[in-house]
């Protein structure tokens, strides 16, 4: 039989931290705002904060300001799930994309992969807008919608690589693939490791 017992609170010897580490402690609270210890994380951060910041309203401020981090990564994660969702159920998802130089659009599309590249996830898709193939940064989806449309498969001979940082993701293949029935296909290329 297992018995739970109250642990009475630890007290630990004086801990300096630099401003960057206990930046760094917010930052890892707010990725995971709803994770198994995040009532325990957001007092640890509140007694942090108590310590590094006397001023109660800079306090405050700070604590609201990672609330609005925490949030935005709780939306972000709510969108990832959408787009995941749509590659894995075939369906047609709609996106509220803001591309590289800050334009924002509405596009349907029909997701074909999931691509993680160095630096950033793509969904690799058909635009309809577009007539093509097209990668959109996760981290640029605003808003992601899946709807009851099946997503057509697409040939992806001839997609490449992932656009690199400098390069505006989803630039015009010289064809359009056409619609293929068949799975795609997985190629293990040499060197690989798992």
């Amino acid at each position: 039989m297992t018995r739970s017992e109250h642990r009475t609170a630890a007290t630990l010897p004086p801990v300096t931290l630099t401003p960057e580490e206990a930046a760094a402690v917010a930052v890892a609270l707010a990725a995971r705002p709803d994770g198994p210890y995040s009532d325990a994380g957001r007092g640890a951060l509140e007694k942090v904060l108590d310590v590094l910041e006397p001023d109660p309203a800079r306090r405050a401020q700070l604590l609201a300001t990672s609330l609005w981090v925490s949030a935005e990564a709780g939306h972000s994660a709510d969108v990832r799930a959408v787009v995941e969702e749509s590659v894995a159920r075939r369906r047609v998802v709609s996106l509220r994309y803001r591309d590289g130089k800050g334009l924002a659009s509405r596009r349907e599309v029909e997701p074909q992969l999931l691509v993680q590249s160095s630096d950033h996830l793509f969904l690799v898709a058909w635009c309809r807008e577009r007539d093509a193939l097209r990668w959109f940064r996760i981290d640029r989806i605003e808003a992601a919608e899946v709807t009851g449309e099946a997503a057509p498969r697409r040939d992806l001979a001839g997609l490449g690589a992932p656009p690199s940082s400098g390069h505006p993701a989803g630039r015009r293949l010289g064809r359009t693939p056409p619609v293929t029935t068949e799975p795609p296909r997985l190629t293990v290329l040499p060197g690989g490791r798992r």
